[in-house]
């Protein structure tokens, strides 16, 4: 395993720098992770995360208390606070990697390793800021000492093997709460059923282990429980936040999730091909094969049910459930790279010389995802707006790995060895090479901090407040903006909000949706730029509108000021 570990650590690392530390917060949802993790860095009780002095009860605290740990230790930046997600992604890889190898040889082992950190949607919630990275970690962790409980040949392996699976599925908890073990107990009671081992429905129940998780878990759940507000915040973490997302609850409007990101019935089948990319063609094969596999229990039988109990009955409780994001199918997708590893080691025993079709037409597949992505740099990297020494040194670098992951992808063989190996140096050149230098183009663009700087800048020294801020805005506040108070400091509530003299409030416009593409390629020299939104009138009665800060994408802020602080000629 030491070879594939080695193999998997050096072709993931460029994936891993470009992902975690050539970016920027990107919003919708890193900035207000990241304020999470800075303020878990400093809380007294760090029970629980807190969004501008509110508790946040949405999900457990591992990704805080880690990424809280990375800051304290080396001080608050976009790479310290993502320093945990090296851990995440390359537990993944390795956990999945591992078990392929077990049930199939070294080359299924590195096969749905990389898979398992490349597949678009498991690899944008590994390097996203977000809980979502320790849970796809956790239930990877999970699956491997699964395998290894189901298929040990001692009684010392059994034991091992189910240890690591509470290890994972503490991981998986403390990462996305109850909802982080979907996939690893339909994946386990796939096999018991397929297989008919109902023995093994009690052999995890006596496992040392499974006291050990209980106890951590219950100590937190009595340590939230000390809170002044543990009883509602432990509601909103199993009742409002894990049932309220598969069926519509009668909750307070904050924790309404059903409301947001609607589902139906077919949307995941739909986007299922882009969540794969770029493995899309010879997943699907290997999940066809894995269907109609009739392998004895056991060794690689085993591996196959497992990765489809990871995939169709989640996929089936994904489908009807109230709410719907991609980044949910992220733990399902595990089963799809184990299976394509299973598949690609199938293959080579069975036809060495012969790639088939799936991978030939998914090497076609994997260059014009190439391809699309490196025109998609090009044209942003090479803009007008913007352009430099370093934006050109930079575009050429991903030119020239876009180039490369375009000729390994379609270069013919007759060795499905080499044919899949030069498939993965592909994928690995195409989210290193090609997306690392679209990412530092993209900072500047993004930068909820550069936003921050334009606000700043306007206000001076005059005091600022947040009016009726969204998770994003508090989020900016906090990283940026110096822990500006909320709308009490600036507003003397007492005198029937009569504006304070002096004071700023920060705005978000409604309204201030996404651009066009007309509106970006203006914004980057390609076309005449559009004037930034205009507010008409004040929301609060004795303000007026002082100046309006648009961010690229669409994000747009008014910045208001008392009445009585405008000059004689009505200039603010």
């Amino acid at each position: 395993m030491r070879s594939v570990a080695a193999r998997l650590v050096a072709l993931l690392l460029p994936v891993l720098v470009a992902g975690l530390f050539c970016r920027t917060f990107y919003t919708p949802d890193e900035p207000r992770e990241a304020s999470l993790v800075v303020a878990m860095a400093s809380q007294y009780d760090a029970s629980l995360p807190e969004l501008g002095g509110q508790t946040f009860a949405e999900k457990p605290p591992l990704l805080y208390w880690l990424g809280g740990a990375s800051v304290k230790a080396l001080g608050a930046s976009a790479a310290v606070t993502r320093l945990p997600n090296v851990l995440y992604l390359l537990l993944t890889a390795l956990a999945i990697g591992a078990l392929a190898r077990r049930a199939s040889g070294e080359f299924a082992g590195l096969v749905a390793g990389v898979a398992a950190a490349t597949m678009l949607q498991v690899y944008l919630a590994l390097v996203w800021l977000a809980t979502d990275a320790p849970l796809v970690a956790g239930v990877a962790v999970a699956l491997a000492g699964m395998y290894e409980g189901l298929t040990a040949a001692t009684r010392e392996s059994t034991r091992r093997g189910y240890a690591v699976m509470y290890a994972g599925l503490l991981l998986a908890f403390f990462a996305k709460g109850l909802a982080g073990w979907m996939v690893p107990v339909c994946a386990y009671l796939t096999v018991i059923v397929l297989e008919r081992r109902w023995r093994d429905l009690v052999r995890p129940l006596v496992s040392p282990a499974l006291p050990v998780m209980l106890l951590v878990i219950g100590g937190w759940v009595f340590w939230v429980l000390r809170r002044p507000d543990g009883a509602e915040s432990l509601k909103v973490l199993f009742w409002y936040n894990l049932v309220g997302r598969a069926v519509a609850l009668d909750a307070p409007a904050s924790y309404a999730y059903a409301a947001g990101h609607g589902n139906s019935p077919g949307k995941y089948l739909l986007e299922l091909p882009i969540y794969l990319l770029p493995w899309t063609v010879p997943a699907l094969a290997a999940l066809v094969r894995g269907l109609r596999q009739r392998l004895p229990a056991g060794g690689t039988g085993t591996a196959w049910r497992l990765s489809l109990g990871a995939l169709v009955l989640p996929f089936v409780l994904l489908s009807f459930a109230a709410t719907a994001r991609g980044v949910y199918f992220a733990p399902p997708a595990l089963g799809f790279a184990l299976m394509l590893g299973l598949f690609a080691a199938e293959r080579e025993a069975t036809s060495p010389e012969s790639p088939g079709p799936a991978f030939r037409v998914g090497g076609g597949v994997l260059a014009v995802y190439a391809l699309l992505l490196t025109l998609v740099a090009s044209l942003l990297i090479f803009a007008p707006r913007g352009r430099d020494g370093f934006a050109i040194a930079s575009g050429i670098v991903a030119i020239v790995s876009g180039a490369l992951a375009i000729g390994l992808s379609l270069r013919k063989t007759r060795s499905v060895r080499v044919f899949v190996l030069r498939q993965l140096l592909a994928a690995v050149l195409v989210l290193s090479g090609v997306a690392g230098p679209l990412y530092l183009r993209l900072n500047p663009v993004l930068s909820l901090e550069a936003t921050a700087g334009e606000v700043r800048a306007m206000v001076g020294s005059a005091p600022l407040g947040l009016y009726r801020p969204d998770e994003t805005t508090t989020a900016m506040g906090e990283l940026y903006l110096g822990h500006p108070a909320d709308l009490t400091v600036a507003i003397d509530r007492s005198s029937h909000h009569r504006p304070v003299a002096s004071a700023r409030l920060l705005y978000l416009i409604p309204g201030s949706g996404r651009w066009n593409l007309a509106r970006w390629l203006g914004y980057l020299g390609y076309g005449p730029e559009t004037v930034a939104p205009r507010l008409v009138g004040s929301p609060i009665p004795g303000m007026v509108v002082a100046g309006v800060i648009e961010r690229p994408g669409g994000r747009a802020y008014a910045l208001l000021r008392a009445v009585s602080d405008v000059t004689e000629d009505g200039t603010p």
